[in-house]
């Protein structure tokens, strides 16, 4: 990620956007559904008891509406925190999220450099992320194979690939002691053996 221009706010929690709400509908769901049971259940016995009084009492209608006032805070106090919860659980998601793709965008811009040979910088990412290990590992695999090493030991094997495409019988590879690519290097030249064979 950039060092500058970080946005700050609310608006900073959306890294990956689409799958971060992708994520969040999906606990929306499930805790709607959780929620709704919940509801239910109670609301069915809240007003099954209810019944059960009116009835057992012989209330009368003014009698009722008391008892009815008596059980309708409780109600109410209940769908606001089952409001509640489902807010937290969204906001918990994003924020959580946040810390996962966050550092997969700045890893995966990272591997890109790698990979297509550009210089690489060293990934810093913040206290409360997660994937902190894994940064690190990337870091000391570019510690390893800087650019210049990386562009060295790639030339000659490009060279003797070009070579073998253009039907001619290239030198025996060989790359420098210890170099990881010794393994590539024997496949590649049994590869140019079986060439000459035929």
């Amino acid at each position: 990620m950039k060092p500058s221009g970080r946005r700050r706010g609310f608006s900073s929690w959306f890294v990956e956007p689409h799958r971060q709400v992708k994520l969040g509908l999906m606990f929306l769901l499930l805790n709607l559904s959780f929620s709704m049971v919940i509801l239910g259940v109670f609301g069915f016995y809240f007003w099954d008891v209810y019944s059960t009084v009116a009835t057992y009492f012989k209330l009368t209608t003014d009698q009722s509406s008391q008892v009815l006032d008596k059980f309708l805070p409780p109600m109410f106090i209940a769908l606001t925190l089952t409001v509640l919860f489902v807010v937290v659980s969204i906001l918990l998601s994003v924020r959580y999220t946040h810390r996962i793709y966050g550092p997969l965008v700045s890893i995966h811009r990272y591997l890109d450099d790698f990979l297509e040979g550009r210089s690489v910088t060293p990934l810093n990412l913040r206290e409360s992320d997660q994937l902190k290990e894994l940064a690190e590992k990337l870091n000391e695999l570019a510690k390893r194979f800087p650019l210049e090493r990386r562009e060295n030991n790639f030339v000659p094997i490009f060279q003797f690939i070009d070579q073998l495409n253009e039907g001619e019988q290239p030198d025996k590879l060989s790359l420098r002691g210890g170099d990881q690519l010794d393994a590539l290097a024997g496949k590649l030249n049994q590869l140019a053996e079986k060439y000459a064979k035929k």
